[in-house]
Order: C-alpha cells, then structure tokens, then sequence
C-alpha cells in the first residue's frame, strides 16, 4: 500500500524538480541588477601562489609515501625470495 504511494510520490518530485530548476535559472538578468554578483574583492584577497605550493606539497608528500610504500614492499619481496 504504501510502496505504491512513495513511488508515485517520487515520481511526483522528481517531475516537479525537472520542471522548477530551469525555470530559476532561466530567470531575467534585471533580478540581480542586470550587472551579476561582483565577486572581485574575494578573488582579489587569494594569492594563488602560496594556494599552489601548498597543493604541490601536498602531491610531493603523497609521491614520497607511495615511493617509500613501493620500496618496502620491493624489499620484503626480495627477503622473501631469498
């Protein structure tokens, strides 16, 4: 009874989901003042140099990890075999 009833309901939702979200982001250019959200000051305020060398640590640490990992796996092998 109710199986038949949450389906229906989902099918309901889903169909007024796809219906609705075109419609708010079809809406006129005027809503936000016609000019859109000047996000200058927050992009101004980010130094994409030090973002980039942070990342660059970060994958350097995850290279040097999985070298060391590959290393000590190499090594175990060849005790193994000996």
């Amino acid at each position: 009874m109710f199986g038949k009833t949450k389906q229906v309901l989902t099918r309901i939702g889903a169909f007024t989901l796809a219906v609705a979200a075109p419609a708010v982001f079809a809406a006129e250019g005027d809503v936000v003042g016609g000019k859109g959200i000047d996000l200058t000051p927050l992009t101004n305020s980010v130094n994409f140099g030090s973002v980039l060398t942070g990342i660059m640590a970060v994958a350097g640490s995850l290279i040097v990890l999985y070298a060391g990992s590959a290393g000590v796996r190499w090594i175990l092998r060849m005790v193994r075999g000996a």
